[in-house]
């Protein structure tokens, strides 16, 4: 999954697609990279980051939904407004990634279109979730009862668990421990019939480790990206599409060697 940010204050690459044609050129970049899921991003969810309304959202979202084909590749759309992710929907985008991971609204929709989801658990919202760190009292069972309550919700609606990735939210409301303990417990998030995804490309956790600016942080993200697809991740969000994309035929032609 290639990340397409159309803002100018996302964390890592904010400005670089702001513009419609830079979007459009740089979607394009990362289909050709091996990207098969482009997840397009209106509202910036980095810490300390506030909130725009959803008519924004879909001002900045609409003139590329028109020019996009809809049978190339998957489109996920990264919002977590009704509105927003109603007309999206309706504009024929296949997937809803939502960071706080989906309301009655939603799976309405979702049955509604037959459209996929991703689920991420956060604590709070961007403004204050990292005020939050202290507040789990066992992040993995924490965030294992967080997703066990939305499946409960999901299958009310007879969604397909298999149109579902769960998404532990990496850097959302946790700390150094709390990110690698979910890293390295990845397996216990796969509940029932759903995916996995896994987002932690150039996030400040590998800064923490080994002192990094932004760009600096392409060993961190494969490491992690390649450990995590050996435990099982079905879909990794990353920004370096080619780079990962490479590091991952890599990994699995040596793995595959009898």
């Amino acid at each position: 999954m290639g990340i397409c940010n159309v803002t100018k204050d996302s964390f890592s690459d904010g400005g670089i697609a702001f513009r419609t044609k830079d979007a459009l050129k740089h979607i394009k970049t990362m289909v050709k990279a091996g990207a098969t899921i482009i997840d397009i991003g209106a509202e910036s969810a980095r810490p300390g980051s506030d909130p725009i309304t959803y008519q924004k959202e879909i001002k900045r979202l609409k003139p590329i939904l028109e020019q996009l084909p809809k049978d190339k590749f998957i489109i996920s759309i990264d919002t977590n407004k009704i509105e927003t992710q109603e007309f999206v929907l309706q504009a024929g985008v296949h997937i809803i990634n939502d960071i706080f991971g989906g309301n009655n609204d939603l799976f309405y929709l979702t049955k509604k279109f037959r459209s996929g989801l991703v689920l991420m658990h956060t604590p709070a919202a961007p403004k204050i979730m990292q005020t939050k760190t202290s507040s789990y009292t066992s992040i993995v069972k924490d965030i294992q009862k967080y997703f066990r309550s939305r499946i409960r919700k999901l299958d009310r609606y007879n969604i397909s668990h298999k149109k579902v990735w769960l998404d532990p939210g990496i850097g959302f409301g946790k700390n150094l421990e709390q990110n690698l303990l979910i890293m390295k417990n990845i397996k216990k998030f796969r509940l029932k019939s759903c995916g996995l995804l896994l987002g932690s490309s150039r996030k400040s956790w590998i800064h923490m480790i080994n002192k990094s600016t932004v760009d600096k942080r392409l060993g961190g993200s494969l490491a992690s990206a390649l450990y995590n697809m050996s435990q099982g991740v079905d879909i990794l969000r990353v920004h370096d599409v080619f780079e990962t994309r490479q590091a991952v035929e890599v990994y699995k032609r040596i793995a595959c060697l009898q």
